[in-house]
């Protein structure tokens, strides 16, 4: 596994763990914030750009399906502006790598 594809699990980790406490318990991940964690990082381990990854916001892959796309796109949008106070060196980690793919050609081979 890349070291890209291990900062953004860490990054979607940290995103769903908060949106989880502050929105459905205090300690741990509800089941369903868990089933979200394991299918994230069941999709990043499939990725097929590896270190060439773009963040998901920007890829032009859709690998998620349609309900777990839509959970994500809710815990992002919520723990998103709570990051860079809670979590500054993987905010600024993942802005770095959103200007860095910002216009980098992926090719899917095979």
């Amino acid at each position: 596994m890349s070291n890209r594809i291990k900062r953004e699990k860490r990054i979607v980790e940290l995103m769903i763990a908060l949106y989880c406490q502050d929105n459905h318990q205090d300690s741990g991940l509800c089941e369903s914030c868990s089933d979200l964690r394991d299918y994230a990082f069941k999709r990043l381990l499939s990725c097929p750009f590896d270190e060439e990854k773009p963040v998901c916001s920007k890829c032009k892959l859709h690998c998620y399906n349609t309900n777990q796309k839509n959970k994500i796109k809710e815990v992002m949008r919520y723990s998103g502006p709570k990051m860079l106070m809670k979590y500054p060196k993987d905010t600024i980690l993942y802005y770095y790598d959103k200007l860095k793919y910002k216009n980098h050609k992926i090719e899917i081979n095979g």
